[in-house]
């Protein structure tokens, strides 16, 4: 691990001069000669010398020659134009050039600041003109209410308005174009809470959500080190700002990795294919969010791998916002092996009554696809636990408490979405299922959650207006499936988004 972070930061060396030493120059082409009307040489103007036809002997007429046709022209030649990128997608060198790197900063260099200005969908920038230094910020606020009715007989209906997610993002770059720095704070409620043990006043539930460096002049080979989300599951990897639905799907809430401390090697563009390859492998402490306790051995392994047969494209925002005229298409699949885990669901939710540690394999694949306004994504998540050890936990009277079963099993969603044709709306639909494939050896519950939305898109994701429905229920509801649907709970969604 630490090789390949050494390997990261000595990429971020100068390339060698050969590059831009002249190139020769290439030999000038014959001038053209100059064609006339029907393809013949244009002549010779004629002197301005005047000449007395009277005075000068008569001679006879010159023989009137015919002029042999011209030649037919030849065809010209057929010049094979070389493909266009998808997408309008150029893959970057290798190595990505740069005059000012991490081995020629020294302390107390200053550089000129270029000039900052603020951009629609990227926030405030201020950079340097050297490229060593730059800082982007940006805001984010979801205002949302949501109504909850049980249809269960006493069921009241209740609402709730929250500030669901109010973030700050700093990033950019320090010492070279290629060192970049990435911080996340969340300050809502739920922002501190979501997805953490049920530990009341811990110190992990603070503001920070990602703290992470980046190297990234090889195209091959970026590195992330730091705390950031793990590379498994695509839609908590799409950021909650770019959803088509007021949240992400109930399989995403259930299988999900979230965010750990760890290192990452990745390349969106891996071999230069136009990005139609991309893959992401890390090794992760497998605690989840900010941890603060000395822990076991037991780590977090992730791989993923993304095929686009079309090329790049917004495979990480959902819905197609720009009406896309080319198709994208994208397939993901992602396994995780964890060691040890603490939590329940691995590196998120609660620990299990008895204390212990459960080992993991994580499996997942994905679809994404987008043309013409229309957009549909798919899922499918598989959980399976083994090497349950019993943690020594006791109850409140001093009981030992019995070994609790592993919490696995699988999830899948699918989820549509159309862009009506001239105006901002949009319409988007999604069922979930997550089932419990393994009876008592499982503590996972089966659910499900069906329902659909609509947006309207101000200004993209960046300001919209969201609203959905679900009815969602669980096992626990009725004896058969439609049994349980019927007595599932009615939820109701009101979001108003600003990103700037």
């Amino acid at each position: 691990m630490q090789q390949a972070l050494l390997l990261a930061v000595l990429a971020t060396a100068p390339t060698p001069d050969a590059a831009t030493s002249p190139a020769p120059t290439p030999a000038s082409p014959a001038p053209a000669v100059q064609a006339g009307v029907g393809g013949d040489a244009a002549e010779t103007p004629a002197t301005e010398a005047s000449i007395d036809a009277s005075a000068a002997p008569a001679t006879p007429p010159a023989p009137v020659l015919t002029p042999a046709p011209a030649p037919a022209p030849a065809p010209a030649a057929t010049v094979e134009k070389a493909p266009q990128p998808a997408h309008g997608h150029t893959s970057p060198p290798a190595v990505l050039p740069t005059e000012s790197t991490a081995f020629n900063a020294k302390a107390g260099d200053e550089s000129d600041v270029e000039g900052s200005r603020y951009k629609i969908g990227k926030g405030y920038t201020l950079a340097a003109k050297d490229g060593r230094f730059s800082l982007q910020i940006r805001g984010r606020m979801q205002l949302r209410e949501d109504i909850e009715h049980p249809n269960v007989e006493g069921g009241e209906t209740h609402q709730l308005l929250q500030m669901r997610r109010a973030r700050l993002v700093l990033m950019g770059t320090v010492f070279s174009p290629y060192i970049k720095y990435h911080f996340q704070f969340g300050f809502s409620p739920r922002d501190m809470q979501n997805d953490l043990p049920n530990e009341p006043g811990s110190i992990r539930r603070n503001p920070l959500r990602d703290a992470r460096m980046e190297f990234d002049r090889l195209r091959d080979f970026t590195v992330w080190v730091g705390q950031f989300k793990v590379p498994f599951s695509r839609q908590r990897v799409i950021s909650s700002a770019n959803m088509n639905l007021v949240d992400r799907a109930s399989v995403n809430a259930e299988f999900n990795l979230d965010r750990d401390l760890g290192i990452q090697f990745m390349s969106k563009d891996l071999g230069g294919l136009g990005g139609r390859l991309a893959y992401y492998a890390g090794v992760f402490m497998g605690e989840g969010r900010n941890p603060i306790d000395f822990s076991d051995s037991g780590l977090l392994y992730v791989g993923r791998l993304e095929v686009l047969p079309f090329g790049k494209f917004d495979d990480y925002g959902e819905g197609d916002l720009a009406r896309t005229t080319k198709p994208g298409l994208s397939i993901g699949a992602g396994y995780a092996f964890q060691d040890r885990a603490h939590a329940a669901r691995g590196t998120v939710g609660d620990y299990p009554a008895d204390r212990g540690t459960t080992n993991f394999h994580h499996t997942t694949a994905d679809l994404v696809f987008k043309l013409r306004g229309f957009s549909f994504s798919t899922a499918f998540h598989f959980r399976k636990g083994f090497k349950r050890v019993n943690g020594g936990a006791v109850d409140d009277m001093g009981s030992p408490i019995a070994t609790v079963a592993a919490r696995q099993g699988l999830g899948w969603y699918a989820q549509a979405g159309y862009m009506v044709p001239k105006i901002p709306l949009e319409v988007v639909g999604r069922y979930s299922l997550i089932r419990n494939i393994y009876a008592a050896q499982s503590s996972l519950p089966s659910s499900d959650e069906a329902g659909g939305g609509v947006n309207w898109y101000f200004v993209g994701h960046d300001l919209k207006l969201q609203l959905d429905y679900f009815r969602v229920w669980d096992q626990t509801l009725g004896a058969s499936f439609k049994e349980a649907a019927s007595h599932g709970t009615d939820r109701i969604r009101l979001q108003l988004q600003m990103y700037f």
